[in-house]
């Protein structure tokens, strides 16, 4: 698996998953302060450990007794496995949308390639697809899942996982990707 790939998923989704144990108190702080100015349920707090708990053991509810379950559960886990053991879990058991479960079956059904072979750029925009996977699937909506690959481009560079080249240069191989499928198109 491309450490880009990992990197990627580590900065849009728990950025700070090998700083925090199971939980991670400032994401929940953050998520309930906006859940009560929406008020309702719109943010998440969880973290890779926890999203692997309820992908796992639980029901996809988004109710306050499975939440208290679920950290437990994710405690549980990060005594048993390690981060990189939990990480790999995830993106194995993660829906890519489409009908791709796991990051194997999504490289294969959107790139053509097996995982080891993805280019930085082609790991930003699976990276991006788990959060809302009938959304940002390229085959549903190809504008939207570029944008949210370019964030996720963007997240990795402010966390310092990527230079300014490397992200400079995935952003020119997006904009190359995008030119030569619309000219298919036509």
């Amino acid at each position: 698996m491309p450490e880009d790939f990992l990197d990627a998923v580590i900065s849009i989704e728990d950025n700070r998953f090998y700083n925090h144990s199971a939980i991670d108190v400032k994401s929940i702080f953050r998520a309930v302060l906006v859940n009560i100015k929406d008020q309702e349920f719109s943010e998440g707090g969880s973290t890779i450990t926890q999203q692997v708990a309820k992908n796992v053991f639980y029901n996809q509810k988004k109710e306050l007794t499975r939440k208290v379950a679920e950290a437990f559960t994710a405690f549980d886990m990060e005594e048993q496995f390690s981060k990189r053991d939990i990480l790999e879990i995830y993106i194995n058991i993660n829906y890519y949308g489409s009908g791709y479960y796991g990051i194997h079956d999504a490289c294969i059904g959107y790139l053509d390639k097996e995982p080891e072979d993805m280019t930085l750029a082609e790991c930003a925009l699976l990276a991006g697809i788990p959060n809302a996977p009938s959304v940002y699937s390229p085959k549903e909506n190809k504008d939207l899942s570029v944008k949210r690959q370019k964030i996720v481009l963007n997240s990795m560079l402010e966390n310092n996982y990527i230079t300014q080249k490397e992200y400079d240069n995935a952003l020119k191989e997006i904009d190359k990707a995008d030119k030569t499928n619309n000219s298919d198109d036509k």
